[in-house]
């Protein structure tokens, strides 16, 4: 959801070509570029533990994956995978 803010906040910027518009972009890219990895992420990191951690080391931070990831890599090295 994050992404597309920012795509819309840089889309906003080209189209009207305001400085102001880049500047509140810039802030608000590398604010949230600094508090989701060092507050959200590791506080989700404590709640849901190892779960989590597999699912970030599939999961891109900013840029959405082309296809759905499952954890059936996962679920097949457990030998827990229905079929």
């Amino acid at each position: 959801m994050i992404s597309g803010i920012f795509f819309i906040l840089l889309g906003e910027v080209l189209m009207f070509g305001s400085v102001p518009l880049l500047v509140w972009f810039l802030v608000f890219v590398l604010g949230n570029a600094t508090y989701i990895p060092l507050s959200e992420e590791r506080g989700l990191a404590r709640r849901f533990g190892e779960e989590y951690i597999r699912y970030k080391r599939h999961m891109p931070r900013w840029i959405p994956r082309l296809r759905p990831w499952t954890d059936d890599d996962h679920r097949e090295h457990l030998g827990t995978v229905t079929k």
